[in-house]
């Protein structure tokens, strides 16, 4: 054998050594592992629970309304295709007494995007909207309701995390006697009351208010064949009152708010007139808020009856009585429930705001040619500042601005469209933008 070979044979044998050597050294190892473990002296080692990833947490901003689409020229088709996503919603939180002031809009759902309508809310920054319901329309006959147009606007609205005012009017044909001519209650006040306990009991949770009638101080509303009355409004009242609140006790009540006018006549009652009739009445055991409708015309929110001053080119047909003034309405109504010793109730104001048709149509609606007066920055400087009056009045509950989205729901022609912060192709108007900044800037806190 050459010196190399014995070499590599050497190398050989070392190899072999050493790993005998380990192969000796992990079995005693792991005999004693064995060993250890019987004897209790190393833990016992199993499946592991898995801890929990805790989810991220963020801020949902809203989701901003990209620019404005423009609808079918038809009044109620479904508006822009592009509908923004809606924030995470919010659990609605209202006052059960109606004690609260916050800040509301009227709005309409029926055959537009709901979804889309609701976003617009939230981006100003609004808890509240409010919705009138036909009862004629949705129960052709006794006991046939149909609920689905008014299932989707409580979903959504419940889904967009805001609270909801219904205000429900006009009785159906078969419930009025024969009477078709203009609108009116029931002659039986209790198919009213089926109505309204059917519908509180479905929507109980998801429906925070129901304001009972609208303008009732008005024939129009209120035609019964015989004189108006408020007596007879509030025993409607107290049925609606009762039926609600035997199945949904947390329902907000709040009374019809009539319209204000100066005189009374065959075909009207004066407003604080007939506010207190229904005090006489016994209004304060049969609703958690009082319904009003202040709104302005074509005077500033700040002016009281006689006005400061006239400019030379407005209406002056709608600046001689006090019923053309937002505070002479609100602080006379809070008087009347002073004198009946109720003046811890909140008034809610379900209906007020500002007319311009500047930007919407050529000329106004006869009986509203105010709406001429008012440009649109003055209407959003107007409701900016009755809101802040509202707020520190501390007897205003809910103030809802009449109204969002009436012309592009229902043309720009209508008197209700003037009074819109859109405009018909859903752009915004500067009331719409101002009132969303100081809701944001805490202008409006």
């Amino acid at each position: 054998m050459t010196p190399q070979q014995e070499r590599n044979s050497s190398l050989k044998r070392l190899g072999c050594a050493a790993a005998t050597a380990s192969a000796v050294l992990v079995l005693g190892l792991g005999l004693g592992l064995v060993i250890l473990g019987m004897l209790d002296l190393l833990p016992v080692i199993g499946p592991q629970e898995a801890t929990p990833t805790p989810s991220p947490t963020r801020s949902v901003e809203p989701t901003a309304i990209p620019p404005s689409p423009v609808v079918s020229p038809s009044p109620i088709e479904t508006p822009p295709p592009d509908t923004p996503v809606a924030p995470t919603a919010a659990t609605p939180s209202p006052s059960s007494s109606g004690s609260s002031f916050d800040y509301g809009i009227q709005v309409h759902f029926f055959h537009l995007d709901a979804g889309y309508v609701s976003q617009l809310v939230n981006n100003m920054h609004f808890n509240w909207i409010k919705h009138q319901i036909e009862w004629k329309e949705f129960e052709p006959s006794k006991g046939q309701y149909l609920w689905e147009p008014i299932d989707r606007i409580v979903e959504v609205a419940h889904g967009a995390g805001l609270n909801t005012l219904l205000s429900v009017v006009k009785a159906p044909d078969w419930a009025r006697g024969g009477r078709s001519e203009e609108d009116g209650p029931p002659v039986d006040y209790d198919d009213g009351g089926d109505f309204m306990a059917a519908m509180a009991q479905r929507y109980c949770g998801k429906v925070q208010a129901y304001e009972i009638w609208n303008e009732q101080n008005l024939r129009r509303e209120w035609n019964t064949g015989r004189a108006l009355s408020a007596e007879e409004y509030v025993d409607l009242l107290h049925v609606a009152y009762d039926r609600i609140k035997a199945v949904c006790p947390s329902a907000i009540v709040v009374s019809g708010g009539p319209t204000p006018v100066g005189y009374t006549s065959p075909t009207a009652i004066d407003d604080f007139e007939y506010l207190r009739q229904m005090y006489q009445a016994g209004l304060r055991d049969y609703c958690d808020a009082v319904g009003v409708h202040p709104s302005g015309f074509n005077n500033p929110p700040d002016w009281r009856y006689p006005p400061p001053y006239s400019e030379a080119e407005d209406s002056t047909g709608f600046r001689g009585d006090r019923q053309f003034y937002f505070l002479n309405t609100i602080e006379g109504y809070h008087s009347i429930m002073s004198e009946f010793g109720d003046a811890d109730r909140k008034l809610w104001a379900t209906e007020f705001g500002w007319a311009s048709i500047k930007n919407l149509s050529e000329r106004p609606n006869e009986g509203y040619e105010y709406a001429t007066d008012n440009t649109e920055l003055e209407q959003a400087e107007y409701l900016v500042t009755a809101l802040q009056i509202a707020r520190n009045k501390g007897y205003m509950g809910v103030m809802f601005v009449w109204n969002l989205n009436f012309a592009p729901a229902r043309g720009a022609d209508g008197e209700q469209a003037a009074f819109g912060i859109l405009r018909e192709d859903w752009s915004e108007r500067p009331a719409y933008q101002t009132l969303a900044a100081a809701r944001t800037t805490g202008e409006l806190p």
